[in-house]
């Protein structure tokens, strides 16, 4: 794998995040919830990967800043599935959750994975929760009696680009943890994550671009 390619392909995926937060933005008082939700999922993702490349440019470990952006990412997928499961699970669960994942997180940065080091541990639990909350929501799909144009609905769109992207998420980091530093199937493994980013912001577009039902 090219050096050169892996840091093109990284760009682009670092910053296409840019595409559904301008559109999120001139269609932020049309939102749902659920939408709005994902909206501050993009904030939160553009302002990481404007950190995280200043730092990385500047040589300078940028592991904390990920560390951080882990739980932010898990409060909003949370919340886009708080809204959209209230009918399967209750709320409970979802607060729960958020408290246990949230106080495993600080002390994964403080006792077992350093912030300085890559944080495999909690990415790979949001990894897990929000599989778990993917397939459930298709569950709920299943069950339910009304009928629509699923292509129509911007959860069903969010939903496909978290199955994809969290599940590739879970092959690539195993496959790193067996890879050496530097090795061109290191930056095949990164670049495949890459690729997969990209997809999930074109979900991302698709989500906020459909106008979602009245309740």
């Amino acid at each position: 794998m090219d050096k050169v390619f892996f840091e093109n392909i990284r760009l682009i995926s670092s910053f296409i995040v840019l595409i559904p937060l301008i559109i999120g933005s001139f269609k932020y008082k049309y939102l749902s919830k659920s939408q709005t939700w994902l909206f501050y999922l993009l904030i939160a993702t553009a302002v990481t990967e404007v950190i995280s490349n200043f730092l990385w440019y500047q040589s300078i470990n940028n592991f904390p800043v990920f560390h951080v952006f882990t739980i932010f990412q898990f409060i909003f997928i949370i919340g886009i599935y708080k809204i959209e499961l209230r009918s399967v699970f209750s709320k409970n669960l979802f607060n729960i959750a958020l408290i246990i994942f949230v106080a495993f997180a600080i002390i994964n940065s403080i006792w077992l994975q350093s912030i300085y080091a890559f944080n495999s541990n909690t990415i790979t639990i949001v990894s897990y929760v929000t599989l778990f909350f993917s397939l459930a929501y298709f569950y709920k799909l299943l069950k339910e009696v009304k009928y629509e144009a699923l292509e129509k609905t911007p959860m069903f769109w969010l939903n496909i680009g978290f199955l994809i992207y969290f599940s590739s998420n879970l092959l690539l980091f195993f496959l790193n943890d067996y890879l050496p530093k530097g090795s061109p199937s290191m930056y095949l493994v990164w670049s495949a994550h890459a690729v997969v980013n990209i997809i999930l912001n074109i979900f991302y577009t698709i989500a906020l671009w459909i106008k979602a039902a009245e309740p």
